[in-house]
């Protein structure tokens, strides 16, 4: 019965040092905090799919704006949830007449998950120092894909001219353009595929500014309101402000000791 005694006062003494630390360790935990980004921020959004002019590199841009979260377990590997709006836009000339155009107009809510990589570290400023003559990288050059989806609504209308022979009464044809006319709408859910490239720059261990190019394709092929054999994809720029969690304070900083004595 001693022995045992003497063992689980011995057992509980390592496990309550275990939990304490030396005293120069101190007694917090590290906070997993410190990983964890909140951001938002305002940009483009490019439409590309059925209604855009043929060999147009570029579409009408709507105003895009969103938020995200971050979570950075790694210095190069990262998960990051982003969510974004708001509308989209197609214009396609058919030529030979001024009015023979598609247009269509979108409006879409929607969120996805990402993997990213950084090609350059993003550390973990409790850990490192940061100033000007520390190694560590400011700028972050970052690759991302993922899987996200999107509630959507649209609309279009098309105007085509069609060729029709007509013959007179001398038996001369002539050729005579008629208008076709169609519309169409869509609404529901869609899932898309996004790939992102993107930079960051650390102004301090807690602020920094970043420029996302993410291209989503789509794996539903109507969010222009057309099912046609063609995939749909948008293409975003996002200028985004971020906060990190945790960055106040660096691992290993030691406390001053006052006149007194005391830790300040």
């Amino acid at each position: 019965m001693f022995r045992l005694s003497i063992a689980l006062i011995i057992l509980f003494g390592v496990n309550y040092a275990h939990g304490q630390g030396y005293y120069w360790q101190g007694v917090s935990k590290e906070s997993k905090l410190k990983n964890l980004t909140l951001d938002a921020g305002v940009g483009g959004r490019m439409y590309f799919g059925d209604i855009q002019g043929k060999a147009a590199v570029y579409n009408p841009v709507k105003l895009a704006y969103g938020a995200g979260v971050r979570y950075q377990m790694r210095p190069r590997l990262g998960f990051a949830g982003q969510f974004e709006g708001r509308g989209y836009r197609g214009r396609a000339e058919h030529g030979a007449f001024p009015d023979a155009i598609d247009e269509m107009t979108g409006n879409l809510w929607g969120g996805h998950i990402l993997i990213q990589y950084s090609w350059l570290k993003w550390e973990d400023f409790t850990q490192k120092q940061f100033t000007d003559r520390d190694p560590v990288t400011k700028i972050n050059l970052l690759l991302g894909a993922g899987f996200g989806g999107a509630m959507f609504n649209s609309s279009y209308t098309s105007r085509t001219y069609k060729r029709t022979p007509v013959v007179d009464s001398t038996g001369k044809e002539t050729n005579v353009f008629l208008p076709v006319d169609a519309s169409g709408s869509a609404g529901g859910f869609a899932m898309y595929v996004p790939i992102q490239f993107g930079v960051r720059y650390r102004f301090t261990p807690n602020i920094h500014i970043a420029g996302e190019l993410t291209r989503q394709v789509y794996i539903t092929k109507n969010v222009d309101g057309i099912v046609s054999g063609q995939l749909d994809g948008m293409g975003i720029f996002m200028a985004r402000i971020g906060y990190t969690f945790g960055q106040n304070k660096r691992k290993g900083d030691t406390k001053k000791i006052g006149k007194k004595g005391k830790f300040k």
